[in-house]
Formats: C-alpha cells, structure tokens, sequence
C-alpha cells in the first residue's frame, strides 16, 4: 500500500512506494525537496483521551466572559476621560472623538487586520488613526482581544498573524 502525502509547497498528493518511508524525495510536481513519512500501522495509533467536560464549560465560560467585556467596551462610548492637566501639557493635540460621534472599534480592528493582511498599509494607517481616537476604548478593546485565549475568528488570518497584528496596533494606539 502506498504512503499518501501533501507537498508542503504546492500542497498536490503524492504517492510513494513502501520502502521510501524515512527518506527524501523530490515532488514530481514541483522538484521540492520531501520528507517521505514511515508508515504505521493501527495498533501504533494512541486512542483519544475522554474529553473533559468541566474543562470544556469552564472554556467556554471563559470565551463568553471575554466577549461579554469586549461588547461591553465597545458600546461604551459615552464613557471619557478627561484629563486634569491642561491640553499643552498633554502633549500632541489629537483629535478626540467627536460628540455624537460613533466608532465602531470591534469593526476597525477587523478591518485594521484585514489591511494588514492584504498589504494595504495605507488604509491600515487610516484605520488605526480612526481607532487612536477613540482612545482607551480601542486600547481595552485590542487588549482584551489579546487576552482572549480563542479571539474570533478573522476570515483568511492564521491566529498567530492577528495576535502579530494586534500587538502593533496598540503599539499605535
């Protein structure tokens, strides 16, 4: 029976004989040099442990706790802080947000990611300036999505890259 893998570079099927498991091979599709696994057979399969289901209520209480505080962040936008010192000692005049003016932070951080992910860092830029004054409502809010150890998922953008994507954010923010 063949050994049936994917080509890590054009991800095409490849069959090889048997006795090629533990060497290299090249992808006749691509010439990609490839690990050729050794076979097992199903008495080495390690069955799955039991699902834990106190864990798995506590995860998602926790999942639900963090959406609930980024929600809750979100629309809180009467919520301003107003500094005591005076604006020259503030330092760079930023344009607060605007009374009567609504930013949705939870859309603008998604957006923000998918900028960044498609290379348009141009409208990333605008974007993050639109989030800048919103001021610590957008910084709660990536910060908890930080913390959220199962954020929401952002179409076409592996975990890892919108954790990469939030932490520079609010390094703008």
């Amino acid at each position: 029976m063949p050994i049936e893998l994917h080509c890590p570079q054009c991800e095409k099927l490849i069959r090889a004989p048997d006795n090629a498991g533990g060497k290299h091979g090249k992808c006749p599709y691509c010439d990609t040099k490839v690990y050729i696994p050794v076979p097992f057979a199903d008495n080495d399969l390690l069955a799955l442990a039991p699902v834990d289901e106190e864990e798995e209520r506590r995860a998602e209480k926790e999942r639900q706790e963090a959406l609930r505080y980024t929600t809750t962040m979100d629309k809180d936008a009467d919520l301003k802080v107003v500094p005591d010192e005076p604006p020259a000692a503030r330092g760079p005049a930023r344009r607060p947000e605007a009374p009567g003016e609504v930013i949705e932070v939870g859309e603008l951080v998604e957006s923000f990611i998918i900028a960044m992910r498609d290379s348009k860092l141009d409208e990333a830029d605008r974007i993050a300036r639109q989030l800048k004054r919103a001021g610590a409502r957008a910084r709660d809010h990536v910060e908890g999505m930080l913390l959220d150890p199962t954020p929401p998922p952002i179409e076409g953008v592996p975990r890892p890259l919108v954790q990469g994507f939030l932490k520079a954010l609010l390094e703008r923010l």
